[in-house]
């Protein structure tokens, strides 16, 4: 067997890839695997999920957290129809439907990595378009969620609901660091300082995140 070269070990673990960007946040498309049977699937991001954007050209790699995900159809011809099938009749009898549908990503910029600095600002210049995504790994996760800076930037989200927003994000947050009490503690106090003036939707948050509710 041939040995893969770089790019096909980075393809091989990308989610997909950037089709738009600004330095406030971009549009990413899944890339499509084949699932048991052989048809088409896209492996989507959770809501609140952390991502990672590798720009080479840039030499820095952006963060951020994903807001919305959407599938649909590739273009505007090609639209679904309800068609009264279970999906497991879909598969047999209307397979090729799964491959005319598309997974889109949209997610916040919240900071970047350079070198082995975490910065929680948005960056000097957005991502390229058909750069690179990735889930950031859990290590990555830690470090930019030392601080909660990042806070403020989701709170101001008005595509959804911004409560729910912050409740994933810090709850995939608190996933990836090995379910640490301490960091619950910390985002809450955060968000007590982030939401001083509204104490119901500082509440609402808070009873999204607690112990009780991520079991």
């Amino acid at each position: 067997m041939a040995k893969k070269t770089q790019a096909q070990i980075q393809e091989t673990h990308a989610l997909g890839e950037i089709l738009s960007s600004s330095v406030t946040a971009l549009v990413a498309q899944c890339w499509q695997t084949e699932d048991a049977d052989g048809l088409p699937q896209s492996h989507k991001p959770n809501f609140g999920s952390f991502l990672r954007v590798d720009c080479n050209e840039a030499q820095f790699d952006v963060l951020a957290v994903v807001y919305n995900v959407l599938t649909g159809p590739q273009d505007s011809v090609h639209k679904p129809s309800a068609l009264g099938l279970s999906r497991e009749r879909l598969k047999i009898e209307q397979p090729h439907i799964f491959a005319l549908l598309r997974t889109e990503v949209h997610a916040l910029i919240i900071g970047y990595i350079q070198g082995d600095r975490v910065f929680q600002h948005l960056p000097p210049q957005p991502p390229e378009v058909h750069d690179f995504v990735y889930q950031a790994t859990d290590a990555q996760v830690e470090l930019l969620t030392e601080e909660f800076d990042f806070l403020r930037l989701l709170a101001g989200v008005s595509e959804v609901p911004s409560d729910e927003l912050l409740a994933a994000a810090i709850r995939e947050a608190y996933a990836k660091r090995n379910n640490d009490y301490a960091f619950l503690v910390a985002a809450g106090q955060a968000l007590s300082h982030l939401l001083r003036s509204d104490y119901d939707r500082l509440v609402c948050i808070l009873r999204k995140i607690r112990p009780e509710s991520l079991r």
